[in-house]
């Protein structure tokens, strides 16, 4: 592997990683988008040439995009195992009675909505987004 392509995606990938632990796993995926989308955009013939670069070649020749999208890949695992746990972590459960009584009042009256389960699904939306913002 040449040294500059090496150089490139370990700052690349570094970035991703300091992004995705002190900043937030949203900004580290667009990041991650959004870099080689610029790179692209902006310079399209070194871009080109760059990812089109052979830097193995034993069975198969493996070329800088390949490397590019091992790394995409293995983001988009951290950063989707990294949003499901910490929704995990900041739900909160309700007490056990609610749930035994609204699933008793559910079962009495099939179809028809009690007054706290109307308040209780009013607010899922909002809580939703406030719980996947970080925010408990």
């Amino acid at each position: 592997m040449e040294v500059l392509s090496f150089l490139i995606f370990f700052i690349y990938a570094l970035v991703l990683l300091v992004t995705l632990i002190y900043i937030s796993p949203v900004l580290s995926a667009l990041l991650m988008i959004l870099v080689p989308l610029a790179f692209v955009y902006l310079m399209p013939d070194q871009a080109m040439e760059f990812l089109s670069r052979m830097q193995f070649s034993f069975v198969v020749p493996v070329y800088n995009i390949h490397i590019l999208l091992l790394i995409w890949s293995a983001f988009i695992g951290v950063i989707a195992y990294a949003e499901v746990l910490s929704w995990y972590l900041l739900r909160e459960t309700g007490p056990k009675k609610q749930r035994k009584q609204a699933a008793v009042s559910a079962s009495a009256e099939p179809g028809v909505l009690t007054e706290s389960a109307r308040n209780r699904n009013k607010g899922v939306l909002p809580r939703f987004v406030e719980i996947m913002s970080g925010k408990k």
